[in-house]
């Protein structure tokens, strides 16, 4: 369970090595300005209960056919989407990791 944004904000934060970035609320106020004219937006207001509730899935049924839950930790995962989208150089450990599979 993360708490709904934070927990990630501060793994992106960990991940780019600056603790001082700023965390801020998502400007609903804009959606709803754009949302008479763009439809993803009145969408998105459609679903932003989800934002307000928590929801936990149930995963047992995965885990029965599984055994057990793959998990990988936050950090991890995150700093390797940062990489993969391009806005984090890997590093000299990873660059290895990444020729040597090659």
């Amino acid at each position: 369970w993360m708490e709904p944004g934070v927990e990630m904000a501060h793994a992106v934060r960990r991940a780019l090595g600056a603790p001082e970035l700023p965390i801020r609320g998502f400007p609903w106020y804009a959606v709803y300005l754009a949302a008479p004219f763009v439809t993803m937006m009145r969408e998105m207001i459609e679903m932003r209960y989800l934002w307000k509730v928590p929801l936990r899935l149930d995963n047992r049924k995965l885990v029965s056919v599984l055994g057990t839950e793959p998990h990988t930790p936050l950090d991890q995962a995150v700093r390797a989407s940062l990489q993969s989208l391009g806005h984090l150089e890997p590093t000299a450990v990873e660059r290895e990791r990444t020729l040597t599979a090659l």
